[in-house]
């Protein structure tokens, strides 16, 4: 009897540590799914939750899946059954194109985080490719030109190479946003200048 009661006391002894060692397994790999989940989420920060109710005229919002600059909204009254729903047109801040959407006010919406930084213009290449400068003396040089297509303004790429080559100084507006709520990196586009004069 004794025996028997040896083995019994054995194997629950390595049923418990089979069952320990199996439930560690499960909480590291819980910890490296979160882990992962976060760092994998790094382009989470160009983006910000806001509720849709709280989007107003001349703020930045995540529309169809694009950044865009809200130009008007319009909120419904709520029905018999359902939310009050937030009708929301704004224009994409990277192409330009007009974009329509509509939410429920109550719902979780998207900001793009949007930047501008300016710089001066220092070279410009065959290809349109500008190198520019900023105050601290930093260097950019992946930018090109704004082609004609550029709905905002369909001149502006022109007007820019026409006032370096004129040996003007010219200052360029850079906009960085990323592209849609999942982005991982901002897309960077000049969207505006400014010709200094000497006086």
């Amino acid at each position: 009897l004794t025996f028997y009661i040896n083995i019994l006391i054995r194997k629950l002894i390595e049923f418990h540590l089979l069952i320990s060692n199996n439930l560690n397994l499960i909480n590291t790999e819980t910890n490296m799914s979160d882990e992962e989940f976060e760092g994998g989420g790094s382009g989470a920060a160009l983006v910000t939750p806001i509720r849709a109710g709280e989007v107003k005229k001349g703020m930045f919002a995540i529309l169809k899946d694009k950044p865009c600059k809200v130009i008007e909204v319009t909120t419904s009254k709520t029905g018999k059954h359902g939310h009050a729903k937030a009708n929301m047109t704004g224009i994409d801040i990277i192409t330009g194109k007009k974009v329509m959407d509509i939410s429920p006010t109550s719902h979780t919406m998207y900001q793009p985080v949007v930047k501008t930084t300016d710089w001066t213009v220092v070279d410009i290449d065959d290809e349109d490719f500008v190198t520019l400068m900023d105050d601290n003396g930093e260097q950019k040089e992946d930018l090109q030109l704004p082609t004609n297509e550029f709905i905002l303004d369909p001149e502006l790429g022109q007007k820019i190479k026409d006032a370096f080559e004129a040996d003007k100084e010219v200052v360029v507006k850079v906009q960085s946003a990323p592209e849609n709520a999942k982005a991982k990196e901002a897309t960077e586009l000049i969207i505006g200048c400014t010709i200094l004069v000497d006086q």
